[in-house]
């Protein structure tokens, strides 16, 4: 990737509008599901939309979107994502003390929960593997692709190997999962319920992502190489989904577990999706001016700080809030949850900045 034409680069708006939808429906989905009622989360109109987008349009974007990052970035030097990488495992575990470990073990002592003893509650939450683990060690990973300079074959090879791993381990990972051996395997199969993105099941998503944007960043030509990824992507789509209708084909919504473990052909399904989804947006935004979607690429910019808030919120919500929300107390606490994650993220990334800049004055 090394000798490469990058008629194409700089920010693609497509791409951020993409990410900011993405953190919308993230904190969205994750609110509904831990503070809703079931009626809400099931049998609502609202329920049953935020289900769907913080599904597909979600987490396969992230992931996707990381890939694309490391392409497009100018900080993407092998021993720089190895420490991001590190970086990230580590505020992964952190924040999972500060959403869970923390709030739960208040709620043991409080009488609001049904652990019995603050060992469980560490166990239980500490070594949950989310997505800030798996986006870590996938930076890891490209960390030396990088180093070894892999070509888009040999790239392409490595994810197809990553796939069939995940297809043949997947049903035996139970097996492998001990007190003492699950928070490694966890990492990288989904061993158990407390592996949200197990490496082996997500990690096609950076790839594809890194695929995608070393293409992208080469195009003289962005309308002909969208409109080409949207009509194979689309007819693809077309077929998978009369395949859902009239041959059961999985979609990953059949249960939190299958969302989570998905193996192929799920993973087909997502990678198409995600495709169409970036070329239908880059369409729409041709149609609107810059500042109509600015705040979606300010949120695109703020993913990891948002991420990070909203659950420490939610977190610290949870302390307090011990009864089910009906649909529109959810609409309301959850769209105030985004607005606070919002611009707490916002007044950091600008403090962040001002320090830098003072430290380079000095």
């Amino acid at each position: 990737m090394k000798d490469i034409n990058r008629y194409n680069s700089g920010r693609q708006n497509e791409l951020d509008i993409a990410k900011g939808l993405a953190v919308l429906f993230m904190v969205l989905v994750h609110f509904l599901l831990q503070f809703s009622s079931y009626a809400t989360q099931e049998e609502s109109v609202y329920g049953q939309i935020v289900q769907f987008l913080g599904g597909i349009p979600a987490a396969p974007v992230f992931m996707f979107m990381l890939g694309v990052g490391i392409i497009y970035s100018r900080r993407n030097t092998p021993s720089i994502l190895i420490k991001r990488g590190a970086t990230l495992i580590i505020l992964g575990y952190l924040l999972n003390i500060l959403r869970s470990v923390i709030p739960e073990s208040i709620n043991l002592l409080n009488g609001y929960s049904n652990y019995i003893s603050l060992y469980e509650v560490f166990y239980d939450h500490f070594f949950y593997v989310d997505i800030l683990q798996f986006a870590g060690l996938a930076l890891i990973l490209f960390s030396f692709v990088l180093a070894k300079d892999f070509s888009n074959k040999s790239l392409t090879a490595i994810g197809l190997f990553f796939m069939l791993s995940n297809y043949v381990l997947l049903p035996y990972s139970r097996y492998f999962v001990t007190p003492t051996s699950a928070p490694i395997v966890n990492l990288f199969v989904g061993g158990s319920g407390a592996s949200y993105f197990p490496f082996l099941t997500w990690i096609i998503y950076p790839i594809l992502g890194y695929l995608f944007g070393s293409y992208l960043i080469q195009t003289n030509n962005k309308v002909h190489f969208y409109k080409k990824i949207l009509i194979y992507s689309t007819g693809l789509l077309v077929i998978y989904i009369l395949g859902i209708f009239y041959l059961n084909f999985p979609t990953g919504y059949e249960s939190d577990a299958i969302y989570y473990h998905h193996t192929f052909p799920i993973t087909l399904f997502y990678s198409l999706f995600v495709l169409w989804w970036v070329s239908v947006l880059f369409f729409v935004s041709t149609k609107f001016t810059v500042l109509s979607y600015q705040h979606l690429i300010n949120a695109s910019k703020y993913t990891t700080e948002i991420y990070f808030t909203h659950f420490v919120l939610m977190g610290i919500l949870s302390i307090f809030l011990h009864s089910k929300l009906g649909t529109y107390a959810t609409i309301l606490a959850s769209l105030l949850l985004y607005i606070m994650s919002y611009y707490l993220s916002m007044y950091y990334k600008n403090f962040q900045g001002k320090q830098k800049l003072e430290g380079v004055k000095e």
